[in-house]
């Protein structure tokens, strides 16, 4: 495809992906389903400035607007799946904390999106990203490297740090099973995403303080991921049943 064409590509997902974070921010109640889970985001993002001033308020809301997302995915709303409807909340999350506390544009955000996808495809090609194959690692645990990518590349980090950032993210996830509650993806899911996205932006940080030099490549993370989740048990795997 031309620039251009994926360029409006980007922008339309990136548009979809904040149109979910806002309409799970402006919405309460009580999820569908048999638990009765209700929705946090909205109250999560109203308490934040009281119970987290300073630096700590971006981490709440962060949580938030990626607990938000991922409320309209549990809701059978519109959502983008990045890389997959349970880790629907971690980019979107990622993007509309760039956009309302650092005035991140369009380039810097459609820059994260590549970066993103790469990752995406890199694990995909490499083991998986079914929570049925490998567990949750497979799941937020990849949405978290992406999102670490994502944030790497859209400041200006070299591709090194880039590549750090996203194995330290996938890293911190491994062997993380996939167990929703009565096999709905609310329960750890919608939460699992607010942490995957704070793991991220961790993630990114410390990439950003070192030299893009590491001792565990992103291949050897995505490989230990994939043998991880050939011996994990098929207990802890999502198989739809």
């Amino acid at each position: 495809k031309s620039r251009d064409k994926i360029f409006a590509g980007l922008d339309d997902l990136i548009g979809i992906m904040c149109g979910a974070v806002e309409n799970g921010l402006k919405t309460d109640g009580i999820l569908p389903g048999p638990i009765g889970l209700m929705r946090k985001a909205q109250v999560l993002y109203k308490n934040s400035a009281k119970l987290e001033p300073g630096n700590g308020l971006l981490l709440g809301h962060l949580n938030a607007f990626a607990m938000a997302a991922s409320e309209e995915n549990a809701a059978g709303r519109k959502v983008v799946t990045a890389p997959t409807s349970g880790a629907a909340g971690v980019i979107p999350g990622i993007i509309f904390l760039l956009k309302t506390h650092y005035k991140a544009g369009l380039p810097q955000l459609r820059d994260g999106m590549l970066a993103a996808a790469a990752i995406a495809f890199i694990a995909k090609h490499n083991a998986s990203i079914a929570g049925a194959e490998v567990g949750c690692q497979g799941e937020v645990g990849v949405a978290s490297s992406m999102a670490a990518a994502f944030v790497a590349h859209a400041n200006g980090l070299s591709m090194k740090q880039v590549e750090n950032a996203a194995e330290i993210a996938l890293e911190h996830h491994l062997g993380m099973t996939c167990d929703p509650v009565r096999g709905l993806v609310q329960v750890p899911c919608i939460e699992r995403n607010g942490l995957g996205a704070i793991k991220a932006v961790s993630a990114a940080s410390l990439a950003l303080r070192g030299d893009g030099l590491h001792l565990v490549p992103l291949d050897a993370c995505i490989e230990t991921m994939r043998q991880t989740g050939v011996d994990m048990s098929e207990r802890y795997k999502e198989t739809s049943l």
